[in-house]
């Protein structure tokens, strides 16, 4: 299995017939991501750095959520508070985890009605993804709001030729199952993919055993259940007109452990449970005009979140919590992609945006009572501009502006150029500047948060945007007969403005704009084809964060390695083992207290076998060797876990 069969998934990848500098021999050869400019572009030709996640990769490591896929993506720390379900967080090149823009076939996911508007990466299963594209480094400029550190972009397959039928059961540790059906195709104008599937599992205890409170008589695990089902419809009539639509909806339920005791140790809870009911519509409408050298998408989404906290009283002492939130947000947008000019492209965009939230409801901590009674919304107006062209097909550049005023604080303009020039056919220098905001969430604003002592968390309509500068210059080097890809990428960003917490002397809270940190790091990969059967990918990130205090920012290690190795043992038979290293790190207790959490190194296995043309039989083990380890303080990750499954299909 040479390095060119395992990357012959990425030159096949099903794009939207967008305008692109390339020539049609150049989209052929190479694989082509359309997250960094919004148009389809070489790797080779972006200046951003670019991860690319694909359904081969998917099916090989046998990946279930999106927080499997992305732990050992460079410049990423995935942060898991507990075991599966429970709240997990992304930090992207030593950003908060609400600097992280996420999409699915272009609708933003994050939600309107958490404390700081961030995703929960916890409840998003891959049944169904074509592809997954991480962009790290700010790109405010064609995302606005929300993308400080960078973008991650989740496609979903899209129907083409006969009908295609397939079915999948898995099955292992702690009582798992796991069920997918889905059907694709096209017939003459129109295709079309529908997908259903559940995951269901007993799991663990998220409480610790060395962190377990003493009033604890027993372990009680925390299930999950999550249920999804999603479609893709399309229609192109003409070679000058398409339409699209989509729909993903998530129901969800989580066993969790609610919070610390007053010794700092996890408490078991047998009846505290969160539940989601996500959805999720895009549909846009494409046109191609003057010999293709316009074209216009216009395109209308709505992201609607309902979450839930249920958690009766097991003692007089103990938590009552009945809590309701939704955050919902609508966008319509229009995107203009000029080509009148030879290897010269514009994109000219507007968007407009309204985001809703609520949050209703009280948590009775043994008489101290919380209410939650926020209402607010917000209207946001968009403009965006950038022009990408090639010199000589040597020299690749972008450079854009972006223009946002929301209705509720100040307008903010931000600003982003990138190169990428090719030293030789096998060594690219690539490099890019930019500047970002994130807008303060509409909690931070106008949250209301009292309680039975007679004071209150007072949003702060006053916010400003936390902002951000920086820079990236990246090496990628081909060698050894293209069978060998190395790359290396130092950064460095400023974020000012933070939004954090303040305790007034009235005992009363807000969030006001008040630290600054200093990030920079380093991202390396090397792809091997070491021999015909065997493929070798390995990465390293370092990663340095301060605050205004010189203080390490928490979860966020500064060393961070993987491997992982593809071994096509028979023609039918592929095995894949990969390690993530994570380096120790800072978090804190359950007094709140700054401490010091040691590094750990995971080890998973899987299987794959081709039994016949359309059955598949596939294992995997995760955590061999059973690590005990804690992501976040007090959280324990799942133990060793061992699954079996089969897939059939007509593919």
């Amino acid at each position: 299995m040479s390095y060119k069969h395992l990357a012959l998934p990425l030159l096949t990848l099903s794009l939207l017939a967008f305008p692109t500098l390339s020539t049609a021999e150049d989209a052929a050869l190479e694989p082509m991501v359309v997250t960094a400019t919004r148009t389809p572009t070489p790797l080779s030709q972006l200046g951003s750095s670019v991860t690319l996640i694909t359904a081969d990769d998917i099916e090989r490591r046998q990946f279930q959520t999106l927080t499997d896929a992305l732990k050992d993506v460079p410049g990423l720390m995935v942060v898991q508070s507990g075991v599966m379900g429970s709240q997990t967080s992304v930090f992207m090149r030593g950003t908060n985890s609400d600097h992280v823009l996420v999409l699915i076939d272009g609708v933003e996911m994050n939600d309107p009605s958490s404390p700081n508007g961030s995703f929960d990466f916890a409840h998003f299963l891959l049944d169904d993804i074509d592809s997954i594209e991480i962009v790290r480094g700010s790109q405010s400029v064609l995302y606005g709001a929300d993308a400080i550190g960078g973008v991650i972009q989740i496609r979903t397959i899209t129907g083409e030729g006969p009908v295609k039928i397939r079915g999948k059961v898995e099955v292992g540790m702690n009582s798992t199952h796991h069920e997918t059906v889905a059907i694709s195709g096209s017939e003459g104008d129109f295709d079309y993919s529908l997908t259903m599937g559940l995951l269901k599992t007993e799991g663990e205890s998220i409480a610790t055993e060395k962190r377990q409170s003493p009033f604890a008589t027993e372990f009680d695990n925390d299930g999950y259940d999550n249920q999804v089902l999603s479609t893709k419809l399309g229609w192109t009539p003409s070679e000058r007109f398409a339409t699209h639509f989509s729909a993903r909806y998530i129901k969800t339920e989580t066993d969790i452990d609610a919070g610390f005791d007053f010794f700092g140790n996890t408490l078991e809870d047998e009846d505290a449970k969160n539940y989601s009911d996500q959805l999720y519509l895009a549909a846009d409408a494409i046109g191609h005009f003057f010999d293709d050298r316009w074209q216009a998408i216009v395109a209308v989404s709505r992201a609607d979140i309902e979450r839930k906290n249920r958690n009766d009283r097991q003692d007089p002492f103990g938590t009552l919590e009945r809590t309701d939130y939704e955050g919902i947000k609508d966008k319509f947008s229009l995107q203009n992609d000029f080509s009148f000019l030879a290897n010269n492209l514009i994109t000219l965009g507007f968007e407009y945006e309204d985001e809703e939230m609520t949050g209703e409801g009280f948590t009775d901590f043994g008489g101290f009572i919380i209410d939650q009674q926020s209402d607010a919304d917000r209207q946001t107006k968009s403009a965006y501009l950038q022009d990408q062209f090639n010199i000589n097909d040597q020299l690749f550049a972008t450079v854009g502006i972006r223009y946002d005023e929301p209705d509720d604080f100040d307008a903010e303009t931000t600003y982003r150029a990138t190169a990428n020039y090719a030293l030789t056919q096998n060594t690219h220098l690539r490099g890019a500047y930019g500047t970002g905001f994130k807008a303060p969430s509409l909690f931070q604003l106008y949250g209301y948060t009292p309680n039975n002592f007679f004071s209150a968390y007072y949003g702060n309509p006053d916010l400003k945007s936390e902002t951000s500068k920086g820079w990236e210059i990246g090496f990628d080097q081909t060698f050894w007969n293209d069978n060998a890809i190395a790359n290396i990428t130092y950064y460095k960003t400023e974020v000012d403005d933070l939004i954090s917490t303040e305790f007034l002397p009235s005992f009363d809270s807000t969030t006001i704009n008040h630290d600054k940190v200093d990030l920079k790091g380093l991202e390396t990969s090397l792809l091997i084809a070491a021999t015909t059967d065997i493929d070798v990918n390995l990465s390293y990130t370092y990663t340095h964060t301060r605050d205004e205090n010189d203080q390490e920012l928490l979860r966020r290690p500064k060393n961070k390695a993987s491997i992982d190795i593809a071994f096509q043992a028979t023609k039918k038979m592929t095995l894949s083992t990969s390690a993530l290293y994570t380096g120790s790190r800072k978090d804190v207790d359950g007094f709140g207290q700054r401490i010091d959490m040691g590094g750990y190194t995971i080890f998973n296995v899987a299987v794959n076998y081709e039994l016949t043309d359309t059955v598949r039989i596939f294992t995997r083990i995760d955590n061999l060797g059973n690590k005990t380890y804690e992501p976040a303080y007090g959280y324990q990750a799942l133990g060793m876990a061992g699954y079996i499954g089969l897939e059939i299909s007509n593919r």
